[in-house]
C-alpha cells in the first residue's frame, strides 16, 4: 500500500463500507485497499470473516484504517448491526458504500438456463439483490443526516452481452442496473448519489475457479476486448471506484460506468 500525502487523498476523512472486501485476489479488496490510500476509513463487511480481517491488517499495517466486520447481506438485521458498528467507531458518519458482495463462489460453473434450481436463483438473487437493497437501508439514514453519501453498487457488463449459461447472474446485475436508477430518483433531494459500476470478465480468485472447466476462456474474453494486451484485473476497478466515491462525481447519478477494456456491449 501507498498512502497518499494528505493534500493529495481525494478520500480524506470520509468513511466508507465495501461489502464483499474480503478475497485474494478481488474487487472488494482492491478497492478497500485504494480507498485506505485516498484517505478513507474503511469498514470491510464480509461473510468471510478470515478474508475482511486479513484486508483490514493489510490496510492497517500500511498506515491506514480499517475495521473488518462479519456479515451477511441477506440478513437485514445483521447488515444494520454491521453498520452501526462501523459508524459508531468513526464520527457516527457513513459517506460511502460500494455494494460489491455477490454470490458467485460454490456456483459450479457454467449451465442452461433450466438446469439452474430454484434455490440457486433465489440465492443469487437474495445476495446481489436484496443485499444492495439491506445495505442501503442501513446507511441512507447515516447519509441524510449529512446531506451527502455516494451509494455505488457493482453490476457486469454480462448484463448487457449476455453470457450463456449464468441466467441468474446475468438477471440480478441486470436487477442491479435498475436497482440503482431507481434509488437514484429517490435520493437526489437528500445529496445522495447512486451509480453502478459494471466491469467486464475479470481475473479474480473466483472467476479463475469458475472457468477452470473452460480451457483457453480467459483468452477468449481477452480477444473481445478493444485492448488485447491483457486480462482486466481487480485493481482495474479501483480508480473508478475512486472516481465515484470522490467529489469529481458530484454531478454524476443513477448512471452506469462500465470497465470492460471496450468489450461491445450490443
Amino acid at each position: 500500500m501507498n498512502i497518499k500525502p494528505a493534500v493529495a487523498q481525494q478520500l480524506r476523512e470520509r468513511v466508507a463500507i465495501v461489502t464483499g472486501g474480503g478475497g485474494d485476489p478481488s474487487i472488494g479488496r482492491s478497492i478497500c485497499l485504494r480507498y485506505a490510500e485516498e484517505g478513507a476509513k474503511v469498514g470491510i463487511l464480509d461473510v468471510d470473516e478470515a478474508g475482511a480481517e486479513k484486508v483490514a491488517h493489510e490496510i492497517d499495517a500500511g498506515g491506514g484504517t480499517a475495521r473488518a466486520v462479519r456479515c451477511d447481506v441477506t440478513d437485514a438485521g445483521a447488515v444494520k448491526s454491521a453498520v452501526a458498528t462501523i459508524a459508531s467507531a468513526w464520527d457516527d458518519r457513513v459517506d460511502i458504500l460500494v455494494n460489491c458482495a455477490a454470490w458467485y463462489k460454490g456456483m459450479g460453473g457454467f449451465r442452461a438456463f433450466d438446469e439452474w434450481t430454484d434455490e440457486q436463483w433465489d440465492r443469487m438473487m437474495a445476495v446481489n439483490v436484496r443485499g444492495c437493497w439491506n445495505c442501503a437501508k442501513a446507511v441512507v439514514p447515516y447519509m441524510k443526516r449529512r446531506r451527502y453519501g455516494k451509494i455505488i453498487n457493482v453490476s457486469s457488463d454480462s448484463f448487457l452481452t449476455g453470457v450463456p449459461g449464468f441466467i441468474h447472474y446475468i438477471s440480478s446485475k441486470g436487477a442491479v442496473v435498475g436497482f440503482t436508477r431507481g434509488l437514484a430518483r429517490e435520493l437526489g433531494e437528500y445529496g445522495i448519489r447512486v451509480n453502478t459500476l459494471a466491469p467486464g470478465y475479470t481475473m479474480t480468485a473466483e472467476s479463475i475457479v469458475q472457468t477452470q472447466g473452460r480451457p483457453g476462456w480467459a483468452e477468449a474474453q481477452r480477444d473481445r476486448q478493444a485492448l488485447t494486451e491483457r486480462n482486466e484485473l481487480p485493481e482495474d476497478l479501483a480508480g473508478p471506484a475512486v472516481f465515484l466515491a470522490s467529489e469529481d462525481s458530484d454531478f454524476v447519478t443513477a448512471q452506469m460506468l462500465v470497465v470492460n477494456a471496450g468489450v461491445a456491449c450490443w
